[in-house]
């Protein structure tokens, strides 16, 4: 058996109000792309003001555990090629979920076993026991959660307002785990004094100057926030300072940390748009604790009216979607023809996506992706077929298509929005049969934590070759 040895390192950071943060960045040959988590590559470990270093990860690995994903050349994730839909005639995938889901069990029994000492050290960061009950906290995590998946970071902290502790798990900025941790949360077990969430969460408004300075090493400068909902259906910050420098990196770094502490990760991964940094006065005083709550609760009230905006019933109850228009991609699908312009250019834009930010009503956004074939050969052929499963879908309560396409390397698409994925599917494969579409036909995702999943229409169906680049993010120039 092929064996690796990846090396990490596990940092941790206490903080004097007794927040306790602990970021893990296993490596191994692959890299953290910057703009998905500068956090996961600035890690400090604060006590007393000064950097420690708390422990070095040595972990052994076969090429079948759930710490390796060859298919991806990747060390650091550790989810199979699917997830919601593998597929027992993969037997590699569905071998690595059930490592996975056994390694969360696992987790969970030690950490109840385990939990009347953990609360312990919690509650004793500080004193002469201080440093060694920091190393059992990172310990614990680092022999338990690493295997459920490396790239999984977490927060201890204390519940606010109320005895007790919290520990909140994070992506951070690895979309393609989400589904993990939500699974990892869902089995949490109930604990007295215990909650467990899938996002870090916003720290408590009057710390948040606090948090600031550990993280940053500076104090807050002086902000005020506009926010604005975005074409894309996100919500764009702009902050203004009189002390902003010149430096755009580092602004935006103050903006980033500013807006991680004081939304939390769920709006930020889901709903945060573009952050703007602009030099300027403020319009009034500054308070940091009463300025972070203004940001909070303006961008908490602009998601709520983008919300209220949404469709208040499912897109295939709206007969007519309206007039379809040729929408031009600089990526391998040059076009999508739709009558959902604004969904379309968000589709296609190659940015983060999630199908809340179009429906309020648990529908996904996907496509179905085939070989050409003659009877989707020439392109006018689309429309009609396009409608023939829009009608099919329809009757069945399912959904509806919202887009036809072709790319530059023979494949067609059928975008659509689904009510009920698991329900359509059955009729999506049947309907590709009855057209004997290409055995290699697929039913593919948008969403960002779903981009690694994907649905064959025959049961011979081959894993696509193109799941590392869906066609909305492979641009032309690669």
């Amino acid at each position: 058996m092929d064996r690796r040895l990846i090396v990490g390192l596990l940092l941790c950071r206490v903080m004097d109000n007794m927040w306790t943060e602990s970021r893990c960045n296993l490596s191994g040959g692959s890299s953290v792309p910057e703009s998905q988590s500068n956090s996961m590559k600035k890690h400090s470990i604060v006590g007393n003001g000064l950097p420690l270093l708390a422990a070095i990860l040595l972990t052994s690995c076969t090429s079948e555990s759930p710490l390796l994903d060859e298919s991806r050349n990747s060390t650091y994730v550790a989810m199979p090629t699917r997830w919601s839909t593998a597929d027992a005639k993969y037997p590699r995938e569905v071998r690595l979920k059930e490592k996975t889901l056994k390694y969360i069990d696992e987790f969970w029994s030690k950490f109840k076993q385990q939990e009347s000492q953990l609360t312990l050290a919690l509650e004793n960061l500080r004193g002469e026991s201080g440093g060694a009950n920091r190393d059992m906290l990172t310990n614990f995590m680092k022999d338990n959660l690493s295997y459920v998946d490396p790239a999984i970071t977490y927060e201890f902290g204390p519940l606010p307002g109320q005895p007790g502790h919290k520990l909140d798990f994070s992506t951070d900025g690895h979309e393609e785990i989400k589904q993990i941790v939500d699974v990892l949360v869902a089995k949490a077990p109930k604990l007295p004094k215990w909650k467990f969430c899938a996002h870090k969460q916003p720290v408590p408004l009057d710390t948040v100057a606090g948090a600031f300075k550990r993280r940053a090493g500076i104090d807050v400068l002086p902000f005020e926030t506009q926010v604005d909902i975005s074409a894309s259906n996100r919500l764009d910050v702009t902050f203004t300072s009189p002390d902003f420098s010149k430096d755009e990196a580092d602004n935006a770094k103050v903006c980033s940390i500013l807006t991680d502490l004081i939304l939390g990760e769920d709006n930020s991964d889901n709903w945060l748009g573009v952050i703007n940094a602009k030099q300027g006065a403020l319009g009034g005083p500054f308070n940091v604790a009463a300025n972070a709550k203004l940001y909070a609760d303006l961008f908490n009230a602009k998601k709520k009216a983008l919300i209220a905006s949404l469709p208040a019933v499912p897109y295939f109850k709206t007969a007519d979607l309206g007039k379809p228009e040729v929408l031009h991609f600089h990526t391998v699908r040059p076009t999508m023809n739709t009558p959902l312009k604004k969904i379309g250019e968000t589709l296609g834009s190659g940015k983060n996506f999630q199908s809340e930010q179009f429906s309020k009503l648990g529908e996904k956004f996907v496509y179905l992706k085939l070989a050409k074939s003659k009877d989707l050969v020439p392109a006018e052929k689309h429309e009609p077929i396009g409608k023939e499963l829009d009608a099919t879908l329809r009757k069945a309560n399912f959904g509806c298509v919202i887009g036809t396409g072709s790319d530059t390397k023979d494949s067609v698409y059928f975008d659509m929005c689904l009510a009920n994925v698991d329900k359509a599917i059955p009729e999506l494969k049947k309907f590709c049969q009855a057209h004997n579409f290409s055995h290699e036909s697929t039913l593919r995702f948008y969403d960002a934590d779903l981009l690694h999943e994907w649905v064959g229409m025959y049961e011979d169906t081959s894993e696509p070759k193109d799941m590392a680049k869906p066609w909305f993010l492979a641009r032309t120039e690669d």
